[in-house]
């Protein structure tokens, strides 16, 4: 009997599971107890191995563990605090920046750190924006074609009969009214020519 426990210890130790001991037909009532025991460890065993070899590879899909199994203890608070993490990750990607993690060492400073330059990026994103909107309100544009005299240089009000000498305005007043332009007054060096021939 000793030769078979301690065959499963062996193999336990190997990190594998071993088929249990069959109890029936023992009849040192010491050795029952103890092949009883070893069948209890092997099931503990066997619940903690289905539990975290999913774990391992990220599918939290909860695995019943014994209450009795105390080995499965740290892996279930393993399993709560990565279903946790997961819940926080999601509200995260949701723009929720206050989530911190202070449970996992390492990991909880870079996870803290990363949300802090998230957060802050957001921020910085959000005043940009607001600073483009800002700057995209001031902004008219002038485009298409626009009906101007090729001698006095006034321009036709759009859709206007260009009969109509009311319907004519000034380039300035006309720029002035479509952006937020604003005008001041001077004479070219070829204009003073023509104009003040003596002031030249």
């Amino acid at each position: 009997m000793m030769e078979k426990i301690t065959a499963k210890l062996a193999i336990l130790l190997q990190g594998k599971i071993p088929e249990k001991i069959d109890t029936e037909n023992i009849t040192d009532e010491r050795e029952q107890n103890l092949a009883k025991t070893l069948n209890q460890l092997i099931t503990f065993m066997q619940e903690v191995h289905d539990f975290i070899i999913p774990l391992s590879k990220g599918e939290l899909a909860e695995i019943k563990i014994s209450p009795k199994n105390f080995f499965g203890s740290p892996f279930k608070e393993l399993h709560s605090r990565l279903l946790h993490l997961t819940w926080q990750a999601n509200q995260v990607a949701k723009g929720d920046f206050s989530q911190r993690v202070d449970f996992m060492g390492d990991f909880s400073e870079a996870f803290n750190s990363m949300i802090v330059s998230l957060d802050n990026n957001e921020k910085l994103l959000k005043r940009k924006i607001d600073e483009l909107e800002n700057a995209l309100s001031h902004i008219k544009k002038l485009e298409g074609i626009l009906p101007i005299c090729s001698n006095c240089k006034k321009i036709r009000l759009e859709g206007t009969d260009p009969k109509k000498q009311d319907n004519w305005v000034q380039i300035e007043s006309y720029i002035s009214e479509k952006t937020e332009a604003q005008f001041s007054h001077s004479i070219c060096p070829e204009c003073m020519k023509k104009l003040y021939p003596d002031f030249v």
